[in-house]
């Protein structure tokens, strides 16, 4: 028998229990890990999809307009910035996030990098590996009692709040867009970025890429920084300039850095980058846990699915609530 609807998804699998419930009511068809845009429209139109749900790549407009029985965009994760927002509403059409699947993971993996830069242990492995055994000479520091700058206090900044309490960390927050009524006991909100950045030990950021925050550490921001003081991003790779940062790498402006993501994703030449200075890379791994994986497919079928079965989206989930009026 015909399955009623059809459904993109932009990579080359999907969870198993998330492909169990999306397959019994949907055909489904994967294009393969980051599409080329027009491959991906080109796949739309011939499957007249009536969903897409976003793995890895982007969906512009060319490809939202591809169909003309698109119903619904499911993003396999949380930051939407990788979809054409505006587009889709001009067309009614309900852009899903899994808002609530990987905090947890991105917020373990943002600690881990800050491990790994007090102690140097991404160095420290491949220098055993080459045979040596750098004992005497290695001085690492420790992270308690740190001052710690959170940039975005959702569900990844609070959770890192809360999972470096053990540390006594100090925590400061800056978001705009975060009523002061709503902080941890212990945390404290600053008005201003540069309160943050100037006194910070570790600036760890977690807002999602919007016009607002898009290269929003720049030159200016790095040389605020301490000169001992670490930068990690797990949150997305525009809202650094990647030029200024290798330049504070090379001239030491800061003393390193953490990225698990970045301007281009795959990065057509990380050379500069992993030269500059002291680096830890990772290749966008903040959700790529089994448990956060499982959570994100699931999260992401339902949403399509209650969308094509002609539920109102749940406005926890919409990357454009607004479209809820004309539904």
């Amino acid at each position: 028998m015909e399955k009623p609807f059809r459904v993109v998804v932009t990579g080359d699998s999907l969870a198993p229990q998330a492909l169990e419930i999306l397959s019994a009511k949907c055909r489904v068809v994967f294009s393969g890990p980051y599409p080329q845009p027009l491959l991906l429209a080109r796949q739309v139109q011939e499957e007249r999809a009536h969903a897409v749900i976003l793995r890895t790549g982007s969906i512009p407009a060319e490809v939202i307009q591809a169909s003309p029985d698109l119903k619904v965009i499911a993003k396999h994760g949380a930051g939407f910035d990788n979809i054409d927002v505006k587009t889709a509403t001009a067309l009614r059409i309900p852009v899903m996030t899994a808002a609530t699947a990987n905090y947890e993971s991105v917020a373990e993996l943002a600690v881990g990098l800050m491990f790994s830069l007090a102690r140097d242990i991404p160095w420290l492995d491949g220098r055993m590996r080459q045979g040596f055994w750098d004992k005497i000479k290695v001085r690492g520091v420790e992270l308690f009692g740190m001052t710690l700058g959170l940039v975005g206090f959702g569900r990844i900044g609070r959770r890192v709040s809360e999972l470096v309490a053990p540390l006594r960390m100090k925590v400061l927050v800056f978001d705009p867009w975060l009523d002061r009524r709503a902080l941890p006991p212990g945390i404290v909100l600053v008005q201003h970025l540069d309160e943050l950045l100037t006194v910070a030990d570790v600036v760890s950021l977690h807002c999602p890429l919007t016009e607002q925050t898009r290269n929003l550490i720049g030159k200016r921001e790095l040389k605020m920084m301490k000169k001992t003081a670490w930068l990690i991003n797990a949150a997305r790779g525009g809202i650094v300039e990647e030029e200024d940062l290798i330049a504070a790498l090379e001239e030491g402006t800061i003393a390193g850095a953490a990225l698990d993501t970045f301007r281009r994703e795959p990065p057509e030449d990380l050379r500069r980058l992993s030269e500059a200075g002291k680096l830890v890379l990772t290749p966008h791994i903040g959700a790529a846990t089994g448990e956060a994986q499982a959570r994100m497919g699931l999260e992401a079928v339902r949403n399509t699915l209650a969308v094509l079965e002609g539920e109102k989206p749940d406005k926890k989930y919409l990357a454009n609530p607004e479209i809820l009026e004309a539904l």
